[in-house]
C-alpha cells in the first residue's frame, strides 16, 4: 500500500512539474536571455537619479 502510494505521488508530482514547464510563455520565444535581459532593462523605469 505504501510503495504504491510513493510510486503513484512521485509520478503525479513529475507530471505536475512537467505540464507546468510545458505551458510557459517563454517557450514560445526564441530570444536569447542576453536580449530577453536587455529588453527587460530597456523597459523599467527608472526609479533613482543619477549621482
Amino acid at each position: 500500500m505504501v510503495d504504491n502510494f510513493s510510486i503513484g505521488l512521485t509520478h503525479a508530482l513529475m507530471a505536475i512539474a512537467l505540464w507546468r514547464l510545458l505551458h510557459r510563455d517563454d517557450l514560445d520565444r526564441e530570444v536569447s536571455p542576453r536580449m530577453q535581459w536587455q529588453q527587460n532593462r530597456d523597459a523599467e523605469p527608472e526609479d533613482h537619479p543619477d549621482a
